[in-house]
């Protein structure tokens, strides 16, 4: 589990690193107005996302299934039966498109004279976006194989194609279409790559129309249905934002909003690499029906993420304005106070990931679908009230105030499913990481928060001094023995895996079997 765990987060941290550089470069080559437009854009054509109705997530599920049995057959008939079903949904938004570029400048209110460039936007995002659904469910077969090496390195060459693509075009002073062009390309790269590597992972796989099973596509539906529903609330969360600002307060508006999101989804990438591998094994252990282990699994998770989301939450909030400071410039330190409102809620829903992914692995998760779907729609509804009254900070308080109630209530439920009692799970799941956050309340203001007029090696300084206080309260309060063995044991892990490098096939014994367990 830690080799794909890691393998993730190097994926992640290149592609947010690139995309947290590629920010204010777009930003001040577009214009506020234009780089408002291309968020709209892709915000609201990444809508369409849902339409895959939980098929990745299926995939991966009855691919990792047919793997660890070795069905050959089940692993044919799955990929090309998705692929089949993602080819049509693709076609639909090919057909659905000319209509978006009809309807959507007039009702978003956009300048008669960027209607064009907004409509040749929507064309090419929607082509873009209609060659990402098989590309998809290719890097998901990837993933169900445990290829998460491969997984990640088309999505970094992918990343690294588009940024390079993007300089280019920006410095020799193309617009907003010659950005979504860009990412054209870059989703017709990303299919063939991740074509080319799902034969190296698999050199059985057979592509043929004759193993599409309709018998395995009603499979598919049946089980992403529920996963589709809570894609669905996530994206009313994530996506509905700069539809209801570029609406109700204006395009231009969007792009300081987008900074607080932005800063948001960096904050989720960090967990999002932890959650296949750890749905994975919580699902091999739901398999050998190892009722008490899926308790202990789920518990240390929730501690472990409760105390990285803690952490992150501080940074955020201590270091955010200086941060701002020096990605963006001044311009957007206005951003800072949403930045803490939406801190508050996405802080309290990561840590409690694994009460999420938990329900999903014991193919469970039919109220949480419909608890996340309630979620997303009572965002809507609340930031069209509120940003009447408060503007962007009514729409940020839309997003944290459902999501609150949301992750109060998600926890209970994976309480229910998995037997364990709510003493339990204060004691042993989320009463460490509290202490440890009431700690640094009192001892943090020994180190000052981070002032972007100081310069970079200021702000690394404080960030640090931050982080190494809080390891220092976590190892002593927020870990239990049983925690600190396992940091241990990545030590010598680590420490093994370096060995290895250097003396190819000399693993101490243990070593190699331990690594390739989870």
């Amino acid at each position: 589990m830690l080799k794909s765990v890691f393998s993730n987060w190097f994926g992640l941290v290149f592609n947010g690193l690139v995309s947290f550089l590629l920010t204010p470069l777009l930003i001040h080559h577009l214009g506020t107005l234009y780089y408002g437009m291309w968020i709209l854009a892709a915000s609201l054509l990444d809508y369409y996302g849902l339409l895959d109705i939980g098929m990745r997530t299926a995939l991966f599920r009855f691919v990792a299934r047919a793997n660890g049995a070795s069905e050959r057959k089940a692993l044919n008939t799955t990929i090309n039966t998705a692929l089949a079903i993602t080819a049509g949904i693709g076609l639909f938004l090919v057909v659905l498109i000319p209509a978006l570029t009809l309807l959507l400048p007039g009702f978003f209110d956009v300048p008669a004279a960027e209607i064009p460039n907004f409509r040749w936007l929507l064309i090419l995002v929607g082509l873009s976006l209609a060659i990402t659904f098989p590309a998809r469910v290719l890097g998901t077969y990837l993933s169900g194989l445990q290829r998460f090496d491969l997984y990640n390195l088309s999505g970094i060459a992918t990343t690294l194609l588009r940024a390079c693509m993007l300089i280019v075009v920006l410095f020799r002073g193309h617009g907003v279409v010659a950005v979504a062009a860009v990412t054209l390309v870059s989703s017709v790269f990303s299919f063939l790559l991740n074509w080319k590597f799902l034969y190296r992972a698999d050199r059985d796989v057979s592509f043929d129309w004759s193993h599409v099973s309709w018998t395995r596509a009603v499979e598919l539906i049946r089980y992403g249905f529920y996963a589709f529903l809570n894609t669905a609330g996530e994206y009313l969360r994530s996506y509905t934002d700069a539809i209801v600002i570029a609406r109700m307060l204006g395009v231009a508006l969007v792009a300081p909003f987008s900074i607080a999101t932005r800063m948001m989804e960096y904050f989720k990438s960090v967990f999002s690499g932890i959650g296949s591998p750890m749905m994975g094994v919580m699902s091999e252990i739901d398999g050998k029906s190892q009722d008490e282990e899926q308790r202990r699994f789920f518990l240390r998770s929730t501690r472990l993420l409760s105390l990285a989301s803690v952490l992150f939450a501080v940074v955020l909030i201590l270091d955010g304005k200086a941060f701002i400071h020096l990605w963006v410039g001044d311009a957007f330190i206005s951003t800072y106070p949403l930045i803490v409102v939406l801190t508050a809620g996405y802080a309290l829903g990561l840590g409690q990931y694994p009460s999420q992914l938990v329900v999903f692995a014991r193919a469970q998760h039919r109220p949480l679908a419909l608890l996340t779907l309630a979620e997303g729609i009572a965002n809507l509804v609340l930031s069209i009230y509120w940003a009447r009254r408060y503007g962007l900070m009514g729409v940020a308080l839309g997003t944290a105030v459902p999501m609150i109630a949301a992750k109060l209530i998600q926890p209970w439920y994976a309480l229910h499913v998995l037997k364990i009692s709510g003493s339990d799970y204060l004691t042993k799941a989320i009463g460490r990481p509290l202490i440890v956050l009431g700690l640094f309340a009192a001892f943090g203001r020994l180190i000052p928060a981070a002032h972007g007029e100081d310069g970079l090696i200021s702000f690394f300084t404080s960030v640090a001094g931050q982080t190494a206080l809080f390891a220092i309260l976590t190892y002593a309060v927020g870990l239990n023995s049983e925690d600190r063995r396992f940091v241990w044991d990545q030590r010598k892990y680590f420490k093994a895996a370096l060995h290895a490098r250097q003396i190819k096939g000399e693993l101490k014994p243990g070593y190699e079997t331990g690594s390739e367990g989870r």
